[in-house]
């Protein structure tokens, strides 16, 4: 789960208990006509981390963002479970990272890696090899244009586009050409059952994650504390467009707002519904859980539900392991799945 938001005049969510409407949950379960199991294959390298907060496979390296104090990255080859080392040198020099750190593919053959780093509201832009040699520290291109402080998630399409999400739009998707926004589009979910709450509420309640393909412009935005799954693209003008929608419900929370502090606390009664995400060129895989939070930080599955990037249900994978955290091979030949019991755990389950 994120932690709270800080600006200069004090946005932040506050999680704690507060009174709640029923909301009717629409099963996404019921759209799916077939399953399969998968087995885990315990990983021994899981012993070089603390514990893991995102993770993300590029080619069959794993990217861990661990606690680790000297780089944000821990490296992993999950085939043949070994550590390979570190990545993203911690700090705020040149091609240094910080802690809260979203990353992305993009370029014709997915050979650039695009990490915004939101504690420094700042991009920047590695070569995939660069992972090939973790001794040394990764030379990157930086993002020479501003990017406005209230964006909590800003990937590149191509070239000169990005796709961001901000707190302060009355819409949530918006099209930047370099330092230009020149699109808005798009609603929040459910949001004809808040038109009396104001946008940057809405958006601290819902707070986007995007999953950028890593072949194509496609990008996947889902919803952090409910489950809603929206498909962006560019078409062949370079504009902007929503391809693809499913929402299930809207997330339960309680918005206030004062001269110094906008908050929207969301409920321990709130069904998160992907508690972890991750995408492949062909198709996005969603840990399900259909259960309130509760205050639970670590909330657990063994259920995966796979998607095309039309948004149409493929199937069901029951994993024999329950995990916190799910990343996906590019061309779905494997995914890792991650949990802490006091220690740090991975498992791979090979899909192929």
């Amino acid at each position: 789960m994120k932690n709270s938001l800080l600006f200069s005049f004090v946005v932040l969510i506050s999680l704690f208990v507060s009174c709640s409407e029923k909301v009717e949950l629409t099963d996404p379960l019921e759209e799916f006509d077939r399953s399969r199991k998968l087995n885990a294959t315990p990983l021994s390298s899981a012993d070089s981390l603390f514990r893991a907060w995102n993770m993300y496979l590029v080619e069959d390296k794993l990217l861990i963002n661990d606690d680790g104090l000297d780089y944000i990255y821990r490296l992993i080859d999950p085939v043949e479970d070994r550590y390979l080392g570190k990545f993203g040198r911690s700090g705020q020099g040149p091609c240094e990272l910080s802690a809260s750190v979203f990353l992305n593919r993009y370029g014709s053959d997915g050979e650039n890696m695009g990490i915004f780093d939101a504690s420094q509201i700042r991009f920047q832009s590695f070569a995939v090899s660069s992972l090939e040699d973790s001794t040394e520290t990764a030379l990157c291109e930086p993002y020479l244009f501003p990017i406005d402080g209230l964006v909590t998630q800003y990937v590149k399409l191509d070239s000169i586009r990005f796709l961001a999400f901000s707190l302060d739009g009355s819409q949530p998707y918006n099209l930047y050409r370099e330092a230009e926004n020149v699109q808005s589009l798009g609603t929040y979910p459910y949001q004809a059952k808040f038109q009396t709450v104001p946008a940057m509420n809405l958006a601290l309640a819902y707070q986007f994650d995007f999953f950028k393909n890593p072949k194509n412009s496609k990008t996947l935005s889902t919803s952090s504390y409910s489950f809603n799954m929206d498909v962006l693209q560019l078409n062949r003008n370079g504009d902007l467009e929503l391809s693809a929608s499913r929402h299930y419900w809207p997330t339960l929370f309680d918005p206030s707002e004062n001269s110094s502090r906008v908050s929207s606390t969301i409920l321990p009664d709130a069904v998160f519904g992907n508690i972890s995400t991750s995408v492949s060129a062909n198709q996005i895989y969603v840990l399900y859980r259909d259960k309130p939070w509760e205050n639970d930080v670590f909330q657990t599955s063994n259920r995966i539900l796979v998607y095309d990037w039309d948004l149409n249900p493929i199937e069901i994978l029951e994993l024999d392991q329950e995990v916190s955290r799910i990343a996906v091979h590019e061309d779905d030949n494997y995914l890792v799945g991650y949990v802490d019991d006091g220690k740090a755990n991975l498992f791979r389950f090979d899909l192929k």
